[in-house]
């Protein structure tokens, strides 16, 4: 080859080159390739070795010099370089031969600036060499050749690759080189620990270069790795090294997701090795709000996903945060049942122990919140509202801790919420009832007198929605159980408690509330049901002259309480316990007031069982007069015209 004959010559006026070294230059003229070309090589410098160790070499440094100028000469000879892409091992097995010449030459000598920038030199010129045969061949070439373990370990390409701690644009061609030959070199050498995408992005210490650029560059070059594609943890490292700026107008995670489909990586497996990065991410406040609530948009039906990701969101941010981004979802999501399960879950756990002004204030935002949703998605938005709204309504009301906090004001504010921002604007909602318990049967601890507590539930009934009392059968909504407090001991509570006064105020004060009639109602049912049946007389007869005292001893058709006394009295008493008229006592007024009422037929009464009475005492009366007894109940009040 000329170059080598011209390099012969330059070298002729110095010390004289050893014949071993002039081998080398030579080994550029043949034809080999491949194995045949690196086992050329390979004996060629074993000889120079072997030639050095045996006879010494003074001219050691000029004959180092002369391989590293040959070696630099092929890369720039055209009719050579056609072979380079089939003898890259051998370049790289000269090359190392020539740094340990360097490190030899460096104990003995102190002038080597000049020799260590040739060695400089040739590995620039071997490594744009690389890159432009990557280039050429969309990847597909370079590829090693040998097959040796151990001449392989000595090429140390990993070294080469490890070295590079600054990935940019005039590097990357040769980064995506050294990491291809790295692989095949890692394969070759160990068949069961692998060189890793992670452990090769770890080693890089500055971009400069955007993670799309990165991932474009490697795109275009894709072929190369079919063997060793670029996976899931290698991406996640990158992302780690070189994540998108904050202040990016694209969301990092769009930018994740579009990358992850370049590279044909499964979603799933993604978001399940990321979320550690999201998580720091979170606590650094490394992310826009936008984007994240975009993320959460996007993961929407992924279940498990979107259940992982929102969990370690809320478990990191405050309520307030929390809520905003509650928001931020619902008016930017479809509201599927997976967003709605997992909103429900989230924010039912984080919501329930929070104050009072702080759930006033995040409904206020749910309200706002309605008129950016689409109107169909409106359903969804308020099933998710109400399960929150139960969930803290439940927590608080059934807790003396939170309830006591609680003003009237409050329950009657929070009672209005529960049925606006509900599906079915119900009051036999669970929340609903439990604030009514509240606002109306809770009792308050200094009364103690139970006509003064009754007093107090009759105001608190006509201080309650009169409308929400007309429009909703209390029948489906009291219950039985919040009367306790308030059941009566017939006839003492009666004899002892309700003078005249306090019986004419409930009577003037029950407004024919439907409520109110229907909870008096229920109380003096629950109230009989208690009573012996061996003092029933006894209770009939104290009753029937407590009608006297109170002044209530003349039927009145608009005298509801005290008809619906009688009602009970009755049905529950005089019917199930008397075996004859004959047995009670003298209860003129009570039986007058049945009487009336069976007349007038305008209360709720089994007309049938007055009938039936009424009918046994005339034939009991009847018996008397034609046996000449004499019967002390007053007959005439049994006969109407």
């Amino acid at each position: 080859m000329g170059f080598i004959k011209k390099l012969y010559e330059k070298y002729i006026g110095r010390e004289k080159l050893s014949e071993p070294c002039v081998l080398i230059g030579h080994v550029f003229d043949q034809d080999s390739e491949r194995e045949l070309f690196f086992d050329s090589v390979l004996a060629r410098f074993e000889n120079f070795d072997q030639t050095n160790q045996i006879q010494g070499n003074k001219a050691f440094s000029n004959d180092v010099d002369f391989i590293i100028q040959c070696t630099m000469e092929s890369l720039s000879s055209s009719e050579v370089f056609k072979k380079f892409p089939s003898r890259i091992d051998s370049y790289l097995y000269i090359y190392r031969r020539i740094e340990e010449y360097l490190i030899m030459i460096k104990r003995s000598a102190y002038l080597t600036w000049t020799l260590e920038s040739s060695v400089r030199q040739l590995k620039d010129k071997l490594f744009e060499s690389l890159s432009q045969v990557f280039i050429e061949n969309k990847g597909l070439q370079p590829n090693l050749y040998a097959k040796d373990k151990d001449q392989l370990k000595k090429l140390d390409i990993i070294q080469h690759l490890m070295s590079m701690t600054k990935v940019d644009k005039q590097t990357i061609n040769i980064f995506f080189v050294l990491s291809k030959l790295s692989f095949q070199s890692s394969i070759l050498i160990n068949d069961y620990d692998y060189l890793q995408w992670k452990i090769i992005i770890s080693n890089i210490q500055n971009f400069g270069i955007s993670l799309q650029e990165f991932i474009t560059n490697y795109i275009d070059y894709e072929l190369a790795f079919r063997t060793f594609p670029f996976d899931i943890s290698g991406f996640i490292e990158l992302i780690s090294k070189n994540h998108p700026s904050k202040h990016s107008p694209e969301s990092p995670f769009r930018i994740f997701l579009n990358l992850c489909n370049t590279l044909h990586l499964k979603t799933e497996d993604f978001f399940d090795q990321y979320r550690i990065l999201f998580e720091n991410g979170i606590k650094q406040k490394f992310y826009k709000f936008e984007h994240i609530g975009d993320l959460f948009c996007l993961i929407g039906r992924r279940d498990r996903i979107f259940d992982a990701y929102l969990t370690t969101y809320a478990t990191i941010v405050d309520l307030d945060d929390l809520w905003t981004m509650f928001i931020y979802i619902c008016a930017n999501s479809e509201l599927n049942d997976i967003i709605q399960k997992h909103l429900i879950s989230k924010f039912t756990n984080r919501t329930m122990n929070t104050s009072i002004g702080n759930f006033l204030r995040y409904t206020r935002l749910a309200k706002q919140c309605m008129t950016k949703i689409k109107s169909e998605y409106h359903p969804r938005f308020l099933r998710i509202y109400e399960k929150i709204f139960d969930a803290f309504i439940n927590k608080q009301l059934t807790e003396e801790r939170y309830s006591h906090q609680f003003s009237e004001s409050d329950l009657k504010q929070f009672l209005s919420i529960g049925l606006e921002m509900s599906l079915t604007h119900n009051l036999q909602q669970s929340s609903c009832l439990l604030i009514i318990r509240r606002l109306i049967f809770q009792n308050n601890t200094r009364l103690i007198n139970i006509a003064d507590k009754i007093k107090s539930l009759f105001k608190k009934l006509n201080d309650f929605d009169q409308d929400l009392c007309e429009n909703n059968d209390p029948m489906f909504i009291i219950q039985d159980e919040w009367l306790q407090d308030y059941l009566l001991v017939i006839p003492e509570d009666f004899l002892r408690y309700f003078n005249e006064n306090i019986y004419h105020y409930l009577c003037n004060n029950h407004q024919n509330n439907r409520w109110t009639i229907y909870i008096w109602r229920r109380l003096i049912h629950l109230s009989i049901l208690k009573l012996k049946a061996e003092n029933t007389n006894d209770m009939l007869f104290k009753l029937n002259e407590w009608m006297k005292i109170v002044g209530h001893n003349v039927y009145n058709i608009n005298d509801t309480l005290t008809i619906i006394l009688i009602i009970n009295l009755f049905e529950l008493i005089i019917v199930k316990y008397t075996k004859s008229v004959l047995s009670l006592p003298n209860i003129n007024i009570i039986i007058n007031f049945i009487l009336h009422t069976r007349q007038e037929q305008l209360y709720q009464m089994d007309i049938k069982q007055v009938d039936e009475f009424i009918q046994n005492a005339e034939i009991s009366i009847q018996q008397i007069l034609l046996l000449q007894g004499k019967f002390y109940l007053n007959s005439d009040i049994f006969h109407f015209s």
